[in-house]
């Protein structure tokens, strides 16, 4: 980690979303995650 490797994820899955996320623009991933703080989007 003290190396800059603060990308480590086990799993494939994982992988690919830290990938998808690491080219996706910031404005894309606050919106994304603004919708699921919003109240009642845990019962989804």
């Amino acid at each position: 980690m003290m190396d800059g490797e603060g990308d480590v994820v086990s799993g494939w899955k994982n992988k690919l979303q830290a990938a998808v996320t690491n080219v996706t623009p910031a404005s894309i991933l606050a919106h994304q995650h603004a919708k699921m703080a919003e109240p009642g989007s845990g019962n989804k």
